[in-house]
């Protein structure tokens, strides 16, 4: 089961990664009732210093969930609650510092009911550079090893789960290219997974969507973990193709230069 974000929460793409690799740490030890730790030096996520690490606790603390269950007498209920008992910061500034912090007891029961975030990668879980896309990959890390890998939701449900903004991307074309747009594309260049997105109307009006996280085949799941082993610099321009239009180019301009010159020793001309 995934914990679906509280309507109107937003949380940063630092507060996303920092609360998945708090998750994934926890999930290593079953979600046992203790104290874990992350250095803070994981937590500030390639910054320089730990200046920004007291505001990015302050956001993960502050995030709540809500989920279906029942009430202490059976019937259906709404359950809302906290992540976390407490989170604990050192104030020393070196790389020895560290967070520690205790899951509720609601959360370990939320996160340990799913074998998923035990198998979360971390070093995927770093590479993303979009808040909803990071989100979409916890989401298909749960779906993409069921025999149906698809959910449907409202538009409103998709609001929630991904936490946009409230009054952001009022409609559905906003959505479907500032929210879902650029996170799929993340999620297919970086995921084991593709990314499907099926849209149902009610007349011209979008109602709901299916999320499907179909599993790669084996080359493209090598190729995307090829990338994850890549610097992150250049790695928009891969997922684009810009970089491969531009080894084209050079490829034909040289080409270009030795047939256009028959007599010249091309194995002294360097390589564009």
């Amino acid at each position: 089961m995934d914990a679906p974000f509280m309507p109107g929460q937003s949380p940063s793409l630092g507060a996303r990664r920092a609360l998945l690799l708090m998750v994934t740490t926890a999930a290593a030890e079953g979600f046992s009732d203790k104290v874990y730790r992350l250095s803070k030096r994981e937590l500030r996520q390639g910054h320089e210093s730990n200046d920004r690490i007291g505001a990015l606790v302050d956001e993960v603390i502050s995030i709540r969930f809500q989920i279906p269950g029942l009430s202490s007498r059976g019937r259906a209920a709404i359950i809302k609650a906290h992540l976390f008992e407490e989170i604990t910061e050192e104030t020393d500034e070196g790389n020895s510092a560290w967070i520690e912090f205790e899951f509720s007891h609601r959360a370990r029961v939320l996160f340990g009911a799913s074998e998923v975030y035990a198998v979360l990668n971390r070093t995927a879980v770093l590479a993303f550079d979009g808040k909803y896309a990071i989100t979409l990959y916890q989401l298909g890390c749960l779906y993409s090893g069921r025999r149906d890998p698809t959910i449907r939701l409202t538009v409103p449900e998709l609001r929630t789960r991904l936490g946009v903004p409230e009054g952001r991307y009022s409609d559905w074309a906003q959505i479907r290219r500032f929210v879902l747009g650029s996170a799929k594309e993340e999620v297919d260049h970086l995921a084991h997974f593709q990314l499907s997105i099926r849209e149902h109307r009610e007349g011209r009006k979008v109602v709901a969507v299916t999320l499907g996280f179909w599993r790669k085949d084996d080359p493209s799941i090598d190729a995307a973990v090829d990338e994850l082993d890549r610097s992150k610099v250049g790695r928009k321009a891969r997922r684009t193709g810009t970089v491969k239009q531009a080894e084209t180019r050079a490829a034909n301009i040289y080409k270009e230069l030795t047939d256009s010159l028959p007599g010249l020793d091309v194995d002294k001309i360097p390589e564009l």
